[in-house]
């Protein structure tokens, strides 16, 4: 099995992004946290990183030019609902099953929720629209 050049390409670049949006929410995190604490710098970091994952998702990785944002953007953060819902029940279901460490289990639990968010990603939210006739 080969896979399309194209479709490597947006996994490198979906990659990329999701290690970008890792160091910007890790800094955030980290400047608000010098004066606000650990749990509300948390919170304020959250959407920024996670506008910036659509934002670059949707322009970089799949290239998306279509017009219809507020629908992209309503199915974005379901996802991100249900992908995190996924990510947290992998992960309880890892550490009461298995003797894997936490770290692992979160590793592992964050694998899951990148793949089904690629897959969202690519075959619904950010799909390119057919071509009209």
């Amino acid at each position: 099995m080969t896979l399309d050049r194209s479709l490597v390409l947006r996994l490198l670049r979906f990659g990329l992004v999701g290690v970008v949006v890792m160091g910007v929410f890790t800094g955030l995190n980290w400047l608000l946290g010098l004066r606000l604490g650990k749990d509300l710098s948390f919170l304020i970091a959250y959407p920024p990183a996670v506008a910036l994952h659509f934002w670059l998702n949707k322009t970089w990785t799949f290239g998306s030019g279509r017009t219809d944002s507020g629908r992209q953007l309503s199915e974005y953060l379901l996802m991100v609902l249900a992908t995190f819902l996924i990510q947290a029940a992998v992960f309880k279901t890892l550490t009461s099953l298995t003797a894997l460490p936490g770290w692992a289990a979160a590793g592992a639990a964050n694998a899951a929720q990148m793949g089904i968010s690629f897959l969202v990603m690519q075959y619904r939210i950010f799909r390119h629209a057919p071509h009209a006739p």
